[in-house]
């Protein structure tokens, strides 16, 4: 059998690895300073290796220490994985989460695989139901709903998601080839990308950050946001983005904002599920997984709105 260190100074290690600081690796395990130096000491002991390098207060990791951290760090998230898994045995079974294609193709698909990683037990279906439809598929346990909030869902569980912003957005390359394209004014001269077929969300924009702008000489109309923000991509002019839809073009380099001014949407994207589905583990699970994702996206990691 292989002889393995033991738990407490690998947990001490860890902590003060990734503090860089023996003193807040002791406030985050509950014990003191000198506790954390021990466990160090033992654990250079047992692996016959220096693993830090004294600086002032903090603690700078050696390179054997870097090359030791990375394999620690997954070994504890293996632990914690299986320690929840453990906790809840019966999260296993289909799920099947219905959504607007603009959510689904742009955002929801790009977070998914995450969840499948954590609950490997649970197969998920993905399904589509059109942007302004109201009504909640009988199928689905949970439905991703787009609204102003006034639909009839008294006898539903409802939530909303964090609020939708809208700015415009382009290719780089588009917007190398407009270096003129440096105000919401210049737009007046540019094809613009509707996401909808009445103009409303391009005409809040502009009536918010360019309202001179009377004429527009070329428009192109699709039926949801994943369309347009794919012929913005391919270079056919600016299209309206959103902090949802936009973020995984944005993120990869494939979309750009000319400029930063946004608008917030007048509806919201709501997680609305039965009520009487609301117990099923499977659930509770995906709906935990998925405001945690959304936190971090636009909570904690400040957004430039």
């Amino acid at each position: 059998m292989r002889r393995l260190p033991p738990l407490n100074p690998l947990r001490a290690f860890e902590s003060a690895a990734r503090h860089e600081h023996f003193s807040r690796a002791a406030d985050e395990l509950c014990v003191t300073n000198s506790a954390i130096s021990h466990q160090v000491r033992t654990l250079e002991e047992a692996l016959g290796i220096t693993l830090f390098e004294k600086q002032g207060r903090n603690a700078k990791l050696t390179q054997s220490g870097k090359n030791l951290l990375p394999a620690i760090q997954e070994a504890f998230d293996i632990i914690g994985e299986a320690c929840e898994k453990a906790v809840k045995p019966g999260v296993t079974g289909r799920l099947i989460i219905s959504a607007p294609p603009e959510l689904s193709s742009k955002w929801l698909i790009k977070q998914i695989g995450d969840f499948a990683d954590r609950y490997p037990s649970i197969d998920v279906s993905l399904l589509e139901h059109a942007s302004d439809e109201q009504n909640i598929n009988p199928e689905a346990d949970l439905s991703i709903i787009y609204g102003a909030g006034d639909g009839d869902w008294n006898r539903y569980w409802v939530t909303p998601l964090h609020p939708i912003q809208f700015f415009p957005v382009c290719s780089p390359q588009h917007l190398e080839k407009n270096n003129s394209l440096s105000q919401p004014l210049d737009l007046a001269h540019q094809r613009l990308l509707h996401d909808d077929q009445d103009g409303k969300t391009w005409a809040t924009w502009l009536g918010a950050h360019a309202p001179q702008i009377i004429n527009i000489p070329q428009h192109l109309n699709f039926s949801h946001a994943g369309l347009s923000l794919e012929a913005a991509i391919a270079g056919y002019g600016v299209a309206i983005g959103d902090n949802y839809t936009a973020s995984a073009g944005l993120a990869s380099g494939n979309l750009v904002r000319p400029f930063e001014q946004s608008v917030p949407s007048l509806g919201n994207y709501y997680l609305v599920a039965e009520k009487r589905k609301t117990g099923d583990d499977k659930l509770s699970a995906f709906i935990d997984w998925l405001l945690t994702r959304i936190n971090a996206q636009f909570i904690d990691t400040p957004q430039a709105l």
